[in-house]
């Protein structure tokens, strides 16, 4: 599962009320999520703001372990 998708489940946020805290279209979100159009990065700090966590924490770095 997409991270963003996943934090966005535990936080039981929708798409919709994700699209209204970050002034991000709903579809957008979805292709997002669905690994369709890749997030700018100040779409990612949105997220991130939003949802209470880290831009890390739902785009991880590539090639970063992120088991540490």
């Amino acid at each position: 599962m997409n991270k963003l998708k996943e934090v966005r489940f535990f936080k039981r946020i929708s798409q919709p009320l994700l699209a209204l805290k970050t002034s991000i279209q709903q579809s957008r979100i979805s292709l997002i999520e669905n690994e369709l159009v890749m997030p700018r990065e100040d779409e990612k700090r949105k997220f991130a703001k939003a949802l209470g966590v880290k831009v890390e924490d739902i785009f991880p770095v590539e090639g970063s372990d992120v088991r540490r």
